[in-house]
């Protein structure tokens, strides 16, 4: 029996999705959703990345092992945050670390000030 129709119900489940709010997501309709989730088709890249977009792993989907957790996507706001971040010059990002640092009272967070405002 091929797992990837059990994982991919197992992770639209773990979302807490139905089958049509999986199917949006992956631009497809309800009836395809459906079809995958039976085995009698299987996704494009296109869907996969859609679905990756609310949170599937699509590494569990296609091979079984879970992806590793300090590699899974951010949330958008995060994403948003970093994008700013890497527009800043040097001088800004030391500014912004700085204002972390007072906030969360947590002084470099491990990683050398000098190394992060120059990557």
């Amino acid at each position: 029996m091929d797992a990837f129709p059990v994982r991919l119900k197992q992770e639209r489940r773990r979302l807490g999705l139905n089958q049509a709010e999986l199917a949006n997501a992956g631009g497809v309709q309800k009836h395809a959703q459906l079809n995958y989730e039976k085995g009698l088709r299987y996704p494009d890249a296109s869907y996969l990345a859609g679905i990756a977009e609310v949170g599937v792993d699509v590494l569990y989907l296609l091979t079984g092992r879970t992806s590793d957790p300090a590699t899974l996507a951010f949330d958008r706001a995060e994403e948003r945050l970093l994008a700013g971040y890497r527009e800043l010059k040097p001088r800004e990002k030391k500014g912004v670390l700085a204002l972390v640092a007072a906030i969360t009272g947590v002084q470099g967070g491990g990683v050398d000030s000098e190394d992060a405002v120059s990557g």
